[in-house]
Order: C-alpha cells, then structure tokens, then sequence
C-alpha cells in the first residue's frame, strides 16, 4: 500500500520504466490504487516526469482513440527503426494530420506500393502504425507519435513535400 507522495512519484515512475510497451494510459495511472490518496494528479505527473528527466528519460503526452497516453523516449533516435521507415512515418504522421486522422489503408498501400510489405508491415507489426481492418483504416500509435518527437519538431505536410521537391 502506497502512504505518501514520494512512494507515489516513485511507484508510477518504475511502472512506467519497466512497461515493456514503452507507454501507458492516463486513466490507468490514475486508477493505479484501490484507495484514493490525497494527491493532485497532475502535481505528481510532473514530478514523475522531472525524475525521469533525471536519469535520461522523456514522457510525452499523446492522445490515441480518444484516451491519453504517456510515452517513455529518450533523447536521440528509435535504432530499430530506419532511416527509410523514418521517412515513411514522417509522411504518415503529415498525412493524418493534415488531410484525415483515419488514413484508407488501401490508399496508403497504394502510396507505398514498393515499401509496403517490409517497411509498412514492420511500422505496423512494432506498433508504430495500427490497422483497424474493421474500418479499413490506418492510425499512427502513441508510440509512433513520440519516436517522431526528436527527428521533427513542427511535421507538416507542406514543409516534407517542398524537402522532396527540392532533390
């Protein structure tokens, strides 16, 4: 049973370190405990993200389904990721952002035609990228989100196809 404040900040910091998913719901931190302590929420999210600062880690804030998420980062790039998929989920993230937050996934097949079956597929097996094959849809995941944090900051649609234009 968790008493006090600092118990608190460190218990939800080492959930969120030894989460194998490298994130984490809102609503599950919130509901962490049977019993409701006396302590602001949003007091002890920042303190969980200052300690956290401390031993080299990032928690970014990102909404998903219409839930909020945490993600743990670290400075620096995803190296299971190429510099190819990189790209790929740059255009992604623009798209979904610019045009339509539910993407076709037939029309993102038929974009990447030539990098689908390795490149897509591996976004989408690490859940960087997730199917909704019910709806035909494709969305980028918190965790897709957050690997793109320290590679562009301001990703926008227009800005990626004046870089390609200019080649």
């Amino acid at each position: 049973m968790i008493d006090n404040h600092e118990e608190f900040v460190k218990r939800i910091a080492t959930l969120i370190v030894t989460n194998p998913q490298k994130m984490i719901r809102e609503a599950d931190l919130k509901n962490l405990y049977d019993r409701p302590l006396d302590l602001n929420f949003d007091t002890i999210f920042n303190e969980v993200h200052e300690l956290l600062n401390k031993i080299g880690f990032d928690l970014i804030k990102t909404d998903f389904q219409d839930q909020f998420y945490y993600v743990l980062t670290s400075e620096g790039k995803d190296d299971n990721i190429t510099p190819s998929q990189y790209g790929i989920l740059a255009l992604i993230i623009a798209l979904s952002k610019e045009v339509d937050e539910n993407i076709k996934i037939e029309d993102l097949k038929e974009i990447f035609t030539e990098v689908w079956d390795n490149d897509v597929q591996f976004l989408i097996n690490n859940d960087y990228l997730r199917t909704f094959n019910e709806l035909g849809i494709i969305k980028v995941t918190p965790l897709g989100k957050a690997t793109m944090k320290n590679v562009i900051k301001d990703l926008q649609l227009q800005n990626l196809l004046n870089l390609f234009e200019n080649r």
